[in-house]
């Protein structure tokens, strides 16, 4: 087994005293819950055979106690020094794969692409990694698992009653 990292943030009831027992309670005794600009943040330490098992086991268990998902860390949005940092490469031959220096065909910035520090899509990024043999593919995969949270769980908190099944969404990834 091994241990994963990761983050929900979750809209934080602070006059609920009982809050934070919820999420004990409903299994998630391995996560770390905090209040950081008004929203919670449970940051687990999840055993599991694969990171999606530990993900989505942990999702099931926020869920249940009827608490909407804001977000879900690591973001698939990623600065140029994120890449570095995740695909264990410096920052300068990161430059050297966006320059296209080195190889070509590094995804295009995602967002932020007119300042000076844009945001790369980490799912697109990791993709073009394991083609060229600098990452393993469960890296991929884990990014694609955020993404499904993110974007999956951003539909539901603006749809109100016409919700996504992002548990089906997850098991399908």
């Amino acid at each position: 087994m091994t241990v994963f990292d990761f983050t929900f943030v979750v809209e934080a009831d602070l006059d609920d005293e009982a809050f934070e027992d919820r999420f004990f309670e409903a299994g998630c005794d391995d996560a770390t819950y905090m209040v950081m600009r008004g929203n919670g943040h449970l940051c687990f330490d999840r055993e599991a055979e694969t990171y999606k098992e530990a993900v989505l086991s942990a999702y099931e268990q926020i869920v249940s106690t009827g608490t909407s998902i804001v977000r879900f860390e690591p973001d698939f949005l990623v600065s140029a020094a994120e890449i570095a940092s995740r695909s264990d490469m410096t920052k300068q031959a990161i430059g050297l794969f966006i320059k296209g220096a080195r190889r070509d065909g590094f995804p295009a910035p995602t967002a932020r692409v007119n300042s000076a520090s844009p945001l790369w899509d980490w799912v697109q990024v990791s993709r073009w990694m394991v083609d060229h043999g600098k990452l393993d593919f469960h890296v991929y995969c884990d990014a694609l698992l955020s993404r499904v949270i993110n974007v999956g769980s951003q539909f539901n908190n603006l749809a109100g009653e016409s919700r996504v099944n992002i548990h089906e969404l997850l098991e399908a990834a």
